[in-house]
């Protein structure tokens, strides 16, 4: 699918997003594996999603949809069923790396491959704990990497650990697999990531301990499943607050998003974007039951941008999805922006430090990058273009972000990778731009 974008100046004030994604295959995976009924309100409905819930129809879970509500029938802790064939993941490294932590849990062999995109993101970081915990990982390819074949066992034995990368994912995989273990394991993080996992487990009941990094999880017990609202997704948010802000920056407009989850290991996009100049508040501020913090974002124009300095792990973990778009948001203020520590991106859908620095330079914007760094030189002005999104949801939502700052259109190729995280993107920004899909 292609896609034509370009400026529109027409007003817009109020805006929503779709329902977490992280938040989403989480919940969905924890019911799975919790005894009973648990209903998942504003449930992302995305390839990713769609992908996640038919690996668990294939290991028996059922499931039942009523709008974004999803109804989920969890099996118990133990009581997956041995699948009739491999597990197609798709695309999706969360839900591979989750189920992977909870087959290393069921005393049989399950086959996982994944789509080209998937088979070149590393998987040895969660499988390496695993086979420590007592799992056998056998790779049908390439060491490291999908396709690969999973026998696990219970209960896994409880293990300390010391993070290998700056991950979230790597921390949750963990946390899924301690729920198999028949004692306590501990997982020490480089630096604090988001900690969806962490809210979640302590909401099901799980016995789960967080002092500084060291979380602590006591497994080898079945939970009761729950039901769970799910926020909506500030990554997704990130890309209308984008696409309003480089709008906008010569004249005074508003903008409203409501109801979006605000958890402080998710929000260094937008407090970057504050330091740059963006006038950004919080309204109606409260916690949802399962410990996540909601909120409506508020924000207004008519400033300069300033560029920025954003380093160390934690600060670029809390805005880890959001690098590309913080790279076009810099092209438009005044000064030289830098972001290190983001290495983490070499192993996303495409090596985003690369991918990003080829979407603006094709846009006649100067970048420049190396292994763990990401310098863009604002004040320029974009020429539209014609890109590719190289497959990846985020560049493909990004380059739609860029052309829409222009009068004369441009071109995205390849843009059906959109409905991994975000289906209704396209709809959403075109109360921005004007949208034309090209078949």
């Amino acid at each position: 699918m292609r896609v034509s974008a370009k400026l529109d100046e027409h007003s817009f004030k109020y805006a929503s997003v779709p329902g977490d994604k992280s938040i989403s295959q989480r919940a969905i995976m924890m019911n799975a594996i919790a005894e009973g009924k648990g209903v998942i309100h504003n449930v992302l409905r995305s390839r990713d999603i769609e992908s996640c819930i038919a690996i668990l129809r294939q290991l028996g879970v059922t499931f039942a949809w009523n709008g974004n509500a999803l109804t989920v029938y969890g099996l118990g802790l133990q009581s997956l069923r041995i699948p009739d064939a491999r597990l197609e993941i798709g695309n999706t490294a969360t839900s591979a790396r989750l189920i992977m932590s909870v087959l290393a849990g069921h005393p049989f062999a399950v086959e996982l491959a994944g789509n080209r995109l998937l088979t070149t993101r590393p998987m040895d970081w969660v499988a390496q704990p695993l086979i420590e915990m007592g799992a056998s990982i056998t790779y049908l390819e390439s060491e490291g990497y999908l396709p690969l074949v999973i026998n696990g066992r219970f209960p896994l034995s409880p293990i300390n650990i010391e993070a290998t990368v700056a991950s979230a994912q790597e921390k949750s995989a963990f946390l899924f697999a301690g729920l198999y273990a028949d004692g306590t394991s501990s997982y020490r993080q480089m630096c604090q990531s988001r900690d969806h996992t962490e809210r979640l487990m302590k909401y099901f009941g799980i016995d789960i301990e967080i002092q500084n990094n060291v979380t602590s999880i006591r497994g080898g017990y079945n939970f009761a499943a729950k039901d769970v609202i799910v926020p909506g997704d500030l990554s997704s948010a990130a890309f209308l607050l984008a696409a309003f802000t480089i709008r906008s920056m010569d004249r005074k407009k508003e903008l409203w998003i409501r109801d979006v989850g605000v958890n402080p290991t998710r929000f260094g996009f937008v407090s970057v974007l504050r330091e740059m100049g963006l006038d950004l508040k919080l309204h109606r501020e409260r916690q949802l039951i399962s410990g996540e913090p909601i909120a409506d974002l508020y924000c207004t124009t008519g400033k300069t941008l300033t560029s920025v300095h954003v380093e160390g792990n934690e600060k670029v973990q809390s805005l880890i999805d959001e690098v590309p778009l913080l790279a076009v948001v810099s092209a438009f203020a005044e000064g030289t922006t830098v972001i290190r520590n983001c290495r983490e991106l070499k192993d996303k859908d495409t090596n985003r430090l690369e991918t990003t620095a080829k979407l603006l330079a094709a846009f006649g914007l100067e970048t420049s990058y190396d292994e763990d760094e990401l310098i863009i030189f604002g004040g320029r002005s974009p020429s539209p273009a014609v890109v590719d999104s190289y497959g990846d949801h985020r560049i493909a939502m990004t380059a739609a972000v860029l052309a829409s700052s222009m009068e004369k259109p441009s071109i995205i190729r390849n843009c059906g990778c959109i409905a991994v995280s975000y289906p209704e993107f396209l709809n959403d920004l075109s109360q921005f731009a004007e949208i034309e899909i090209l078949q």
